[in-house]
């Protein structure tokens, strides 16, 4: 199979130019906002979007997967159906555990404004809710909507974080501007997509759950122990090394793998649902998994030796000397992020291939390594800068061994160019910071 010569890149071209052009509103006004927040500002913000981002995970139970996968365009809607009603309820729960738990996560984290917490569960709901009804429009290959709505979210997130400091309302500009985006994006999805939540009964909606089951028992807790490992280090950072760092983290994270994530996000989407019809033909999944990957690798590899080598003297340029230390973290994980930008596009072949349980295992593994190297340099007197150092360097072993695993599963292995890519890419950063140093 030739994908450019199918509509798989149109289609990922489509839900791309919305993350590009979402990201180049966030992109540029983040020239003006570091310099308008504080670092502890964004360490909050950071705390605040990766606790929501673990939450959004697990209220749906990870049913909305099902919505691409099912045979059916009606029992697709009502598992539309039972997804929003699951988000709705767990993010009530999560709100009265907020109630109960605030000080203690707080003192957990160094947040100096405890009430930001109480607003973690409205986030929870809304992205649940949004990303629930993306995943209805990619069944129905509605990639116009869904980059219109990235587009719309970022404008009018972004928007407001630039104009608070301006306005007399109280509060961190950056979360009220990052609530008031998942708004916009869930209400705009709401109208393009009118779901009547009432029209499946409780009966059905239980018997529904009980058929496709296996993505509440294996998927969730893979998607949440996923989440949550590649979130550790702004856990970690904030526990040990206080807002500030963590506001340092959050934005080499933005500078560096929120670009690639775009492409990967955007391929992904197209090929879960391309993959899903195909999975029976090993040929054609095997030929089309390897263009994607050879597409990607060439696509990111120049701009990662680039971030690597001189990551720290762009973000001098871009932000300023308050975050020369945004630079340094930029450094010391884009090899992690290289890997993770690989793995992303191709995870939804745990779904496809039915293989929740070994996600399951796999994701508990890799949360119990990257964990693991953190605690331990921070605990026997390392700094942030080791801690991300060990974090990346078995993230990486770990990315590349899930890789592999995903086109053993495709049909053919990626052995060759894996053991390509990592001499190729080594010998390209090699020759960068020789070419620093002489200057």
């Amino acid at each position: 199979m030739k994908l450019f010569k199918t509509d798989f890149f149109k289609n990922a071209g489509t839900l791309f130019s919305g993350s590009l052009m979402a990201q180049a509103v966030s992109f540029g006004a983040l020239y003006f906002l570091a310099k308008m927040y504080s670092p502890a500002q964004f360490g909050s913000l950071e705390i605040f979007v990766k606790l929501a981002g673990i939450g959004t995970v697990v209220a749906g139970l990870r049913y909305e997967l099902a919505i691409v996968a099912v045979d059916t365009d009606d029992e697709a809607q009502d598992i539309t159906r039972l997804s929003l009603w699951l988000n709705f309820l767990i993010s009530t729960s999560f709100f009265i555990i907020i109630i109960c738990f605030k000080t203690s996560l707080a003192a957990l984290f160094n947040i100096t404004q405890p009430n930001i917490l109480y607003f973690v569960p409205l986030a929870i709901w809304l992205m649940g809710s949004a990303e629930t009804l993306v995943f209805w429009g990619n069944r129905q290959r509605k990639y116009k909507t869904t980059s219109n709505n990235r587009v719309l979210s970022s404008v009018s997130g972004t928007s407001y974080k630039l104009l608070h400091p301006f306005i007399t309302i109280a509060g961190n500009g950056l979360i009220i501007g990052q609530l008031l985006s998942q708004i916009v994006a869930f209400l705009h999805l709401l109208l393009i997509y009118p779901i009547k939540i009432l029209d499946t009964t409780k009966n059905d909606l239980i018997k529904l759950a009980k058929k496709h089951k296996s993505f509440s028992l294996y998927s969730t807790p893979a998607a949440f122990l996923n989440i949550l490992a590649t979130s550790m280090p702004v856990f970690m950072i904030a526990a040990f090394d206080g807002q500030d760092a963590t506001g340092y983290f959050g934005n080499a994270f933005k500078l560096s793998y929120l670009p690639m994530s775009m492409i990967a996000m955007a391929l992904g989407q197209v090929f879960f649902e391309r993959n899903a019809r195909l999975k029976n033909d090993k040929v054609q999944t095997a030929a089309m998994s390897h263009q994607l990957f050879d597409t990607m690798f060439w696509v990111a590899l120049i701009p990662v030796v680039v971030l690597t080598v001189w990551g720290d003297q762009i973000t001098l340029l871009l932000l300023g000397e308050e975050w020369t230390e945004t630079g340094v973290y930029i450094q010391i994980t884009m090899p992690f992020y290289f890997a993770m930008y690989l793995t992303t596009s191709f995870s939804s072949a745990f779904v496809t291939y039915n293989k929740l349980n070994v996600q399951l295992v796999y994701n508990l593994f890799f949360l119990t390594i990257t964990a693991g190297a953190l605690y331990l340099t921070y605990r026997l007197g390392g700094n942030t800068r080791s801690a991300l150092a060990w974090f990346t360097l078995v993230g990486v072993i770990l990315r590349i061994g899930v890789l592999n695993y995903f086109f053993h599963l495709f049909g053919k292995n990626l052995i060759a160019k894996t053991i390509f890519a990592i001499v190729l890419t080594g010998t390209l950063v090699w020759l960068g910071f020789e070419i620093k140093e002489g200057f």
